[in-house]
């Protein structure tokens, strides 16, 4: 395997796909590698973690001199290249005898240990039992206004991922940590004849996310029993569903709302950000009180310490008087584009709606989150 590109022509490819790999628990194994690969001309970067697999297919490879393929360190090769100059051309030369590629540029040489492409595992391939294609931007407005709610712990398996629900056109995706829940609806141009229900990984949302464009264009995502993979931009992304039960979420969701305000975004995310600096660092708190057209903001800490702020809201009815973790309230409103969003209330108040107040949804995507009430 030997052959000639410009840095610039793989060096973006090269960073997204090596971005997978790395083995569970850091341990020494060929999922730390990169698949590369050079045949009719195109160059393939593949890696892996046995959960997840991506690729990409770099065409147009006009100086090869032998075709072939091997595996190295993806982060040793992605940083090798790097350092280099971003207008250089590149040579990779394998040589297969003593294991080593070479990657060479002007006066700067990298030889890098090989393993066998043998020992790379791959996806085994299951029979699509659904289909279901979106625009670009709508998927990747999907993901990015709902993925933040996701789980980091490791139990109750449904949290750790983001359930996707397809009837017919109409898209329904939940994400939640158990204290807040992100509940995403849209809907598909084709609409499909089965109902579909599927639980991607964290891992698989955020991948998928890297490769979209900001476009109409669509993508096509294909579940099997056990997997979901898609092909966009040229790149290739398979990986594994959480397999398990997932709760009836919609019973969450207020049928009705017996309270709504209105409250500027900006306004509202500059002043927790103010006054955070002095909250609970345990429970994260801050006090809201709606109440004679202002909403009051307070914290308060283990030393008593207090911080508070007001902003001017068009409320005159009962004093609403709850505590939200401020961090969940920051990232619905980063999620969130419009001025003004709308906290909706239910009787009895266990927890706020939050929403964008317009009907004109980002690609088409309508958002809604809900954040549980904190008992400080």
């Amino acid at each position: 395997m030997k052959f000639t590109l410009p840095l610039v022509s793989f060096i973006k490819h090269l960073s997204q796909v090596s971005g997978v790999a790395g083995a569970p628990g850091g341990k020494d194994d060929i999922t730390q590698n990169v698949l590369i690969s050079i045949k009719n001309n195109e160059l393939t970067f593949k890696c892996t973690v046995y959960s997840i697999e991506m690729s990409v297919v770099i065409p147009g490879v006009a100086d090869v001199e032998s075709e072939g393929a091997t595996t190295v360190n993806a982060a040793k090769l992605r940083d090798s290249c790097k350092n280099l100059d971003q207008s250089a051309l590149v040579n990779f030369d394998y040589d297969e005898s003593n294991e080593i590629l070479l990657v060479s540029s002007g006066t700067a040489q990298f030889q890098i240990r090989t393993r066998n492409v043998l020992e790379f595992p791959t996806f085994e391939h299951e029979d699509v039992e659904q289909r279901i294609v979106l625009k670009q931007n709508q998927l990747k407005a999907i993901i990015d206004k709902s993925i933040f709610c996701i789980s980091n712990e490791d139990f109750r398996e449904y949290l750790k991922g983001m359930r996707f629900e397809v009837d017919g056109e109409n898209v329904s995706v939940f994400t939640s940590d158990g204290h807040r829940m992100a509940v995403i609806e849209t809907t598909l141009d084709a609409p499909i004849s089965q109902p579909l229900g599927s639980n991607l990984t964290r891992r698989c949302a955020a991948e998928l996310t890297k490769i979209l464009k900001d476009s109409d264009e669509p993508v096509e995502l294909a579940f099997t029993k056990n997997s979901v993979s898609t092909s966009c931009n040229g790149y290739t992304l398979t990986s594994k569903l959480l397999i398990c039960g997932y709760p009836n979420v919609r019973a969450v969701i207020p049928k009705s709302i017996d309270v709504s305000v209105e409250v500027p975004r900006a306004e509202l995310k500059n002043a927790i950000s103010r006054v955070n600096v002095l909250s609970s660092k345990r429970v994260n708190a801050v006090n809201l009180v709606f109440a004679d057209d202002r909403l009051n903001l307070k914290t308060e800490n283990s030393e008593h310490e207090v911080a508070t702020e007001s902003l001017n809201i068009s409320y005159n009815l009962n004093p609403i008087d709850m505590s939200l973790n401020a961090g969940y309230v920051t990232e619905v409103l980063n999620a969130i584009s419009t001025d003004n969003v709308r906290f909706c209330f239910a009787n009895p108040i266990v927890s706020t709606l939050i929403e964008p107040c317009s009907n004109d949804y980002e690609y088409g995507v309508r958002t809604r989150y809900i954040i549980s009430r904190v008992v400080v």
